[in-house]
């Protein structure tokens, strides 16, 4: 027996049967993580792109707040069928076009994906986004990323999912907290990581 063990009654006894000494346990580690809205003027893009399958159906989305918590955008649209990566760089691109549209040029990026913040800050990034993230640098007066777990950035993982279910080039937008979004994430309530 090679695999860990999971320190149930269960397993203690049937060690105990066989007389057998025990093996390493699998552990679960708790981290308590915050979610913190901007301050002053910036804006908060919550961003997450999903697929079904990796490629398979693919969706983004995105959701904006200010310092007050008030939900500014939602935004959740279809790629067909697509990779995760490319969900993700091309949520990225939306919110930061829908942030120079609207005249928010303070913005905190909030996504889960380190590939894409790493590709995004320096510029290596796909072909087709290239020109798309040079104008979204060039307009942009502040620009911050910072990688977010899912457990803090649920809202946009939600809309994602609804996202992957839409036709390619389709997409909504709501002007406030969507209706089937039923909770939206709290600033400094404490939420959990298991991992």
């Amino acid at each position: 027996m090679k695999g860990r063990m999971w320190n149930s009654a269960y397993d203690l006894r049937v060690l105990k049967l066989f007389n057998m000494s025990c093996r390493r346990t699998v552990s679960t580690k708790i981290q308590e993580i915050y979610f913190h809205l901007p301050v002053n003027s910036h804006i908060l893009l919550c961003c997450d792109g999903a697929s079904k399958g990796n490629p398979g159906n693919s969706g983004y989305a995105f959701v904006g707040r200010n310092s007050e918590g008030v939900c500014l955008v939602a935004m959740t649209g279809g790629l067909g069928v697509a990779t995760n990566y490319y969900a993700e760089v091309m949520d990225l691109l939306c919110a930061g076009e829908w942030a120079i549209k609207n005249g928010k040029l303070e913005v905190i990026f909030r996504i889960d994906s380190k590939a894409v913040i790493s590709a995004f800050s320096a510029g290596h990034i796909p072909w087709f986004a290239i020109t798309r993230r040079k104008k979204i640098i060039e307009k942009l007066k502040f620009i911050k990323f910072v990688h977010s777990y899912r457990e803090i950035n649920f809202s946009a993982d939600s809309m994602a999912k609804k996202g992957a279910d839409m036709k390619r080039g389709e997409y909504v937008i709501f002007t406030r907290r969507p209706p089937f979004l039923h909770h939206m994430e709290v600033e400094n309530n404490p939420y959990y990581k298991f991992g």
